[in-house]
């Protein structure tokens, strides 16, 4: 009896825990969904790229800092962009990105700033970004 107590009150609790996710679809980062797509966005010009997962806490923390970054009006040069890393293996194993949240900066292609996790401030992102 006890155990099947023990294995009620275990199975309440997790299933009291709610696995929440982002809907990236409101987001202002355009989503890329290819590796060839991304290949294209990144190859010239400024590029900020999210990569992050939907259910993932510390990318939550991090994303409204990212968000406000895209919308800053003084770095209309800036393509913003972001990547699921769930959905998109390939585009994390070629650019090898172990986890979430990562946000990388490229300048014509080239990899020019790497940030892992989260605590990164809209004035860092937007200094980075002024400075390529």
């Amino acid at each position: 009896m006890n155990r099947l107590l023990a294995f009620l009150f275990v199975v309440l609790i997790f299933s009291a825990c709610k696995k929440e996710e982002f809907d990236a679809s409101n987001s202002n980062l355009k989503a890329i969904n290819s590796l060839s797509e991304f290949d294209t966005e990144i190859s010239s010009g400024v590029s900020m790229i999210f990569f992050h997962a939907t259910w993932c806490s510390i990318c939550k923390k991090q994303r409204p800092a990212v968000e406000a970054t895209a919308l800053d009006a003084s770095l209309s040069f800036v393509k913003f962009r972001q990547v699921d890393t769930d959905d998109q293996k390939d585009i994390v194993n070629k650019y090898n990105v172990p986890g979430q949240p990562v946000i990388i900066m490229f300048k014509n292609g080239e990899e020019r700033k790497r940030l892992v996790g989260s605590g990164h401030s809209q004035a860092e992102l937007t200094d980075y970004l002024k400075a390529l």
